[in-house]
């Protein structure tokens, strides 16, 4: 792409985007939550709640505020979130909620029935609890069958093999595996066909868990042989099914991924049997591959290496790898290629640096679930090499589509310079106007706040003083949460930055289920966490008005939050101002 080109769209872009900015750099549909239903909505939740959970939980509410929702699709929204987050309050949170929607009229839709259920599977998951897996993904596979939905209903009896024998039934497992396979062989179908090579993945997947190194072989020939006759006949495979790729391109890339893993997936096990040549052969084939060049794929592969004893190359897909990680290495995938790096420096005859080594990765391993881990990078791996290459296509293609074009623009840059030049004083000073009106409703705002602060105290020294005495288990959801509320209200407890359910369950000696009833049901919370968060924002607030010369870092210190940072965003969340532009609309005011 020619640098012209570039130089005029990066303006353009600049110049429109300051034209519908707000008083805070964001667009002013966004500080109102109402000027454009079309940013709230479900779909433009989920576009962004793996990046920023907390902007999807906002889109969420917003949403439902506007009507965009209901309220049993906003619940299950929230829950996905909530999942995503892999936080245990939140999955606790998620559960409950999921758990109510199983009861409600909501799932008499057999599609959200499945929506539910499938989420349910992932928050239990996540807590090891495969108990509850089993119960969930054996009601979602019950489900299907209803709706005459066989394959899915096989996808997931696959799920429960695996789940079979992390309950530690590894024959019934691998025996619920082979039924599902034997029941897709052969079908010329994209969608059984899939569902016949994820199948195999799964096993395959299970018996490397069990060492069982040499059963892998034959079906990862298998899954070789299932591709390349889909390769060969795409057109005869073609059905309804949303999995077909819509075309040849498409059908390449599938076919090189599954391929390329059964290769892999050979490679390591005859690597793992000393069967060197045969580890070559396939490992060679592997890296020709266009899924082997990636750094995803060879990272699948670097354990390979390590065992052939090829620790050059897998120490440098590390070295890429770590550093894309940057700070996020608590993680299984760091874990093992820590225990890789000891198994390399110890045969580079580095003993200090594999002791090393090897206390890291015990230390990492001890803060871990490995087994929710695997399965999970399993589960997804897929999935997401194929959104990572649909990325990259669509970025070659935006790069062509700018070619051409620097002949007929360098005249148009100087009058956007210009132009440029011009809007911008003209919207900084409509954004100095906006931050004044807009200061002035957060001012009014923090007031009403303050008043409905003191009058939340009263009600709760009022229903305290009534149940004084009472026994806190007899209570209602609505009464525990007023003596709740009564507890850390009057010794504002929400001040400490440590304070949360435990420093609660102890000191009232109540369950974490109780206290997370009191507050999702008996309150209009939807948790101890938004209530403290919220307790601790109206404390801010009045801090930011009466302390006009405290520092924010020490605002947020004496509000209870941890750092400046989580109060600067939770503040703007709220008063749709963070708090620097919120004491300058303040000073600018004052100086009126």
């Amino acid at each position: 792409m020619k640098k012209g080109t570039s130089l005029f769209l990066n303006i353009l872009y600049i110049t429109l985007t300051l034209l519908t900015l707000g008083c805070t750099g964001e667009g002013e549909s966004h500080r109102k939550g109402q000027s454009s239903d079309t940013l709230y909505t479900a779909e433009a939740a989920m576009e962004v709640f793996e990046q920023d959970p907390n902007r999807a939980l906002v889109i969420i509410d917003s949403a439902l505020l506007m009507g965009n929702v209901d309220d049993d699709l906003a619940t299950m929204l929230k829950a996905k979130v909530y999942i995503q987050s892999n936080n245990e309050q939140h999955l606790d949170t998620a559960q409950q909620m999921l758990e109510g929607l199983m009861e409600s009229s909501y799932v008499k839709d057999p599609g959200h029935r499945e929506v539910v259920l499938d989420l349910l599977v992932s928050a239990y998951q996540l807590q090891d609890n495969y108990e509850q897996c089993l119960r969930w993904a054996t009601e979602k596979a019950d489900l299907c069958r209803q709706q005459d939905n066989e394959t899915e209903a096989l996808r997931t009896e696959a799920e429960i093999g695996v789940i079979l024998v992390e309950l530690g039934k590894e024959e019934e497992g691998i025996a619920k595996l082979n039924s599902v396979i034997a029941s897709l062989e052969g079908q010329r179908h994209v969608n059984e066909m899939d569902a016949c090579v994820i199948a195999l993945k799964r096993k395959i997947h299970v018996l490397k868990k069990l060492g069982r190194e040499e059963e892998i072989i034959p079906l990862a020939q298998h899954i070789i042989e299932i591709v390349s006759d889909y390769r060969e006949h795409y057109t005869e495979y073609a059905d309804n099914s949303y999995r077909l790729p819509t075309d040849k391109e498409e059908t390449e890339r599938y076919c090189d991924y599954y391929t390329a893993q059964a290769y892999g997936n050979l490679a390591h096990a005859y690597a793992s049997l000393n069967k060197t040549s045969q580890a070559r052969h396939y490992l060679s084939l592997f890296e020709k591959s266009t899924y082997g060049q990636t750094l995803y794929g060879r990272q699948t592969i670097a354990p390979t290496w390590c065992l052939l004893g090829d620790y050059g190359k897998m120490l440098a897909t590390y070295d890429e790898v770590t550093a894309q990680m940057g700070d996020d290495t608590n993680n299984l995938d760091y874990a093992k290629m820590l225990r890789d790096r000891a198994i390399a420096a110890k045969a580079m005859g580095n003993t200090a640096a594999s002791s090393s080594y090897w206390q890291r990765y015990s230390e990492l391993k001890d803060l871990l679930n490995s087994q929710l881990q695997e399965s999970k990078a399993h589960e997804y791996a897929a999935r997401y090499q194929l959104q990572e290459e649909r990325h990259n296509t669509e970025r070659e293609e935006a790069a062509k589509n700018r070619i051409g074009v620097i002949a007929t623009l360098l005249g148009i840059i100087l009058f956007i310079v210009a132009t440029f030049v011009f809007f911008l004083v003209k919207q900084l000073r409509s954004i100095r106007e906006k931050n004044a009106v807009l200061t002035k409703e957060i001012t009014d705002k923090i007031e009403n706040e303050e008043k409905y602060l003191v009058a939340i105290k009263r009600q709760a020294d009022r229903q305290h003083d009534t149940a004084s005495g009472t026994d806190l288990a007899t209570l209602s959801d609505s009464e525990l949460f007023e003596q709740i509320r009564h507890v850390i209200l009057e010794e504002e407890l929400y001040l400490d930055p440590q304070f949360g359910r435990q420093q609660l369950m102890d000191r009232l000696h109540l369950s974490k289920e109780s206290i997370g009833a009191a507050f999702s049901k008996g309150s209009q919370y939807t948790s101890l966490a938004s209530f403290i968060n919220e307790m601790r924002l109206i404390h801010g607030a009045k801090l930011l008005v009466e302390h006009p010369k405290m520092s924010i870092a020490d605002v947020a210190t004496a509000s209870g939050f941890t750092n400046n940072i989580t109060f600067s965003r939770n503040f703007k969340e709220r008063y749709a101002l963070t708090p620097s532009n919120f004491r300058e609309g303040r000073s600018a005011q004052q100086q009126q």
